[in-house]
């Protein structure tokens, strides 16, 4: 595999075209929801960070990292005994809390009162907007060690934050539902923001990996910039559609893909025991691999091969018998990627030799209403919908396999 791009421009939410999650809840126990509001000290805070037991996921940055002089005013407020928002935090049965709602703030304070895990260095305070003049310049460690800081300091150790904790048990997807009605910013959580911050370990640094991939990019021509994850998402569909048979689909987007997040974090080992309590309520999924480097390999194998056959067009509505380019269609990506990344080298190189006539006829179906529904909003997660542009594909390769 070779021809990688470096040069690309810069893949944004903007370059995905629109599609709507359709949210479909399934019957859940009313009693198995567990959620509570705590009060937590500064004091209490402080020991969780230096356990562990508040996970602050490095990559979940909405936003741009803030700087020395935001994370300064933010302690500041707690100086000045500014009531902060709330926290939302997911618990799991070992007692740790997922963030997700309040990770700047958190790591914030995390690195004021212990080190910063990027620099190795405590939080020095600055530019501060009433307190410069008393506090500038100072590290935490130096305020314990001046007598005229104690007062403040009791008023930060004895600062009580607000926390909505989901409890273990309680549904999953309940649990994202509920922290879809969160607004950060202005901006409600999307789906994959959720999945990313209740679902960290081996899928999340999977994808981030993936979504690095040379040949990721080049497939899509373009860098990229995942502020929303939308990219992420993307990702996670050629993953879902790639470990679990579509015959388990039920059209629930994404309890798909937050089950595909969540039997991956237990990857190789997939022990009974373990599915047996990610899907309670339901059958176990057929899980076609436990190798993360299988996956990797055939990511990559996808992306090439779409880059070769369609060209700048890959996985768009337009076609290299078109001169503009349309944005990156999501079940387009999910579906072709799945279809090229198991067809044989034989079998790929006769799609090639016919790549003129083969993107004439893939345009031809493009014009169909049928399939264009099942590509679009929200048909394409519809069981039909998925079902239809598979079979659609794949009727279009195996007629080059078979003439040839």
């Amino acid at each position: 595999m070779e021809n990688i791009n470096i040069d690309a421009p810069r893949l944004t939410d903007d370059d995905f075209e629109e599609e709507f999650e359709e949210e479909i809840l399934e019957p859940f126990d009313p009693e198995k929801i567990s959620i509570e509001q705590k009060v937590v000290s500064m004091d209490a805070i402080k020991r969780r960070l230096k356990q562990g037991s508040i996970r602050l996921s490095p990559d979940f940055q909405r936003n741009e990292v803030w700087d020395e002089t935001r994370k300064s005013q933010l302690i500041e407020s707690i100086m000045l005994k500014i009531p902060l928002p709330m926290f939302y935090v997911s618990a799991n049965e070992q007692g740790e809390w997922e963030v997700v709602d309040g990770l700047q703030r958190l790591s914030t304070i995390r690195d004021f009162l212990l080190l910063s895990p990027l620099t190795g260095l405590p939080l020095k305070l600055q530019k501060l907007e009433f307190l410069q003049k008393k506090f500038g310049a100072m590290t935490f460690a130096q305020m314990e060690e001046d007598p005229k800081c104690q007062r403040v300091l009791n008023t930060i150790m004895e600062t009580e934050l607000r926390f909505t904790v989901i409890n273990p048990g309680t549904p999953e997807d309940v649990k994202r539902n509920i922290f879809k009605r969160i607004n950060t910013g202005g901006l409600p959580l999307t789906s994959q923001e959720i999945r990313h911050a209740l679902y960290q370990g081996t899928s999340t640094e999977l994808l981030k990996q993936l979504m690095g991939s040379q040949y990721f990019i080049d497939a899509i021509n373009s860098k990229i910039n995942d502020k929303r994850m939308a990219t992420r998402e993307l990702i996670l569909r050629f993953v879902a559609f790639y470990i679990f048979d579509k015959v388990d689909y039920k059209a629930s987007l994404d309890k798909w893909l937050s089950d595909a997040m969540r039997v991956i974090n237990l990857f190789p080992e997939l022990e009974e025991r373990k599915l047996i309590k990610l899907f309670p309520e339901s059958q176990i999924p057929v899980i076609k691999t436990n190798s993360i480097d299988e996956i990797r390999y055939n990511f990559e194998l996808a992306m090439y091969r779409a880059k070769r056959l369609f060209g700048e067009h890959a996985f768009r509505k337009s076609t290299i018998h078109d001169d503009k380019k349309t944005p990156v269609n999501k079940a387009l990506f999910e579906c072709w990627s799945n279809i090229l990344c198991k067809l044989s080298e034989e079998d790929f190189n006769k799609l090639l030799k016919n790549k003129i006539e083969f993107n004439r006829d893939y345009k031809q179906q493009l014009l169909n209403d049928d399939l264009i529904n099942s590509i679009s909003r929200h048909a394409s997660q519809a069981v039909r919908g998925v079902n239809f542009r598979y079979n659609t594909f794949n009727s279009l390769v195996n007629k080059y396999l078979e003439v040839l």
